[in-house]
């Protein structure tokens, strides 16, 4: 007798593993960062100082005159101001503070595999098979996921924009209770692979400690406080997130009780940034000869490819591409894994999947 295929549960949701907060940006010197001493992070005669060597970046607005420079516009208007960029939101250290402190928190969460919701308990009980399976005893199956997770925090992957060509950087990683940090000079660590730097004995304790919550049971978590120092120069500008901003004219920055600060589903993206597992055919977005949206494929050569956010088809909205389509994207290889078509999926496919649902959301709908 042929064995019923499991099908896609048209309701099907996954917690999210990786819980990130807001991060808050802080003003200081290079000089003022903390050196920790076990439960000491300073000398004495610096911790008594009245002035606090950290204070909050605020949002500035700007309202100057601009030049048009989109292309295409009318002639006529080649000559006039655009008065779409005149009033503009900005952010820049003081004149007397050279360095940008960065502040997140970070839960990595138990109970990976577990549906929040699914009204197909043939499809649930074999996703817990599955990922159980994978894991292993002592979870070993996760430990590239959580070496890549890591290696974005060591990277300093979170900072975005405002990693571009500082001074230095150093990242500190405090876990649970602990008083004193692992450290990291994230540019020791390379953005485009997850190879420089590998056995760093600081890099290998934080792997261990993602593993750890990663493997946990379900109302378990491990947590992280990342504190990031970008030495910048003085005055120099910061970049928080900007906030969409649709239906009005000019940049809003996002800022949190007057203090400039990135979303936590930037940092959030940065730190799940370790898919390159994907194929080399891209879905692009194109025009037809008929002037409507169509979609093409255009081939990458390997080389060229670089880490993407774990999305369900690989989707990359400010390049305008899909990296996963056909039969690469979350909801086949789901399907693959739990109808026992091995011969169809790779670990680095079954790693994908588990990226997914730590990634979390919801995944439900037909099959077809």
């Amino acid at each position: 007798m042929a064995k019923n295929t499991i099908e896609l549960p048209s309701l099907l949701s996954f917690e999210r593993k990786l819980e990130t907060s807001d991060a808050l940006m802080y003003s200081g010197n290079w000089s003022d960062i903390p050196v920790h001493f076990g439960e000491e992070t300073r000398p004495k005669d610096e911790k008594e100082k009245k002035a606090p060597l950290w204070n909050p970046i605020k949002i500035t607005p700007r309202f100057n005159r601009s030049t048009q420079s989109a292309h295409g516009i009318d002639d006529a208007k080649k000559t006039e101001p655009n008065p779409v960029s005149s009033g503009n939101d900005d952010a820049v250290l003081p004149q007397d503070k050279d360095t940008l402190k960065v502040s997140f928190t970070l839960r990595v969460i138990g109970g990976l595999g577990i549906p929040f919701a699914c009204n197909k308990p043939d499809f649930e009980k074999k996703i817990k098979e599955c990922v159980n399976q994978f894991k292993g005893n002592n979870g070993e199956g996760l430990k590239t996921l959580a070496y890549r997770y890591a290696y974005n925090i060591a990277n300093g992957r979170f900072l975005w924009r405002n990693r571009v060509c500082a001074g230095d950087i150093t990242v500190h990683v405090f876990i649970n209770e602990e008083k004193t940090p692992l450290e990291f000079k994230p540019y020791k660590y390379s953005l485009k692979n997850f190879d420089e730097n590998s056995t760093n004995e600081n890099l290998q304790t934080l792997v261990s400690h993602f593993l750890t919550g990663l493997n946990h049971s379900e109302q378990d978590f491990v947590f992280f406080k990342v504190d990031a120092y970008v030495k910048l120069g003085n005055g120099q500008h910061i970049f928080p997130s900007e906030e969409m901003n649709m239906n009005e004219k000019g940049k809003k920055l996002f800022k949190l009780n007057e203090c400039a600060a990135m979303h936590n589903v930037k940092i959030g993206n940065a730190l799940r940034t370790i898919d390159d597992w994907y194929d080399t055919e891209v879905l692009i977005k194109t025009i037809n000869d008929k002037g409507k949206d169509a979609t093409d494929t255009v081939q990458i050569d390997v080389q060229d490819k670089l880490p993407i956010a774990i999305e369900p088809y690989g989707s990359v909205t400010q390049r305008g591409c899909a990296f996963r389509h056909k039969d690469e994207d979350l909801y086949s290889l789901m399907l693959h894994w739990v109808n026992d078509r091995n011969d169809q999926l790779t670990d680095e496919s079954k790693n994908y999947v588990l990226g997914n649902l730590i990634r979390g959301g919801v995944f439900g709908g037909k099959s077809s």
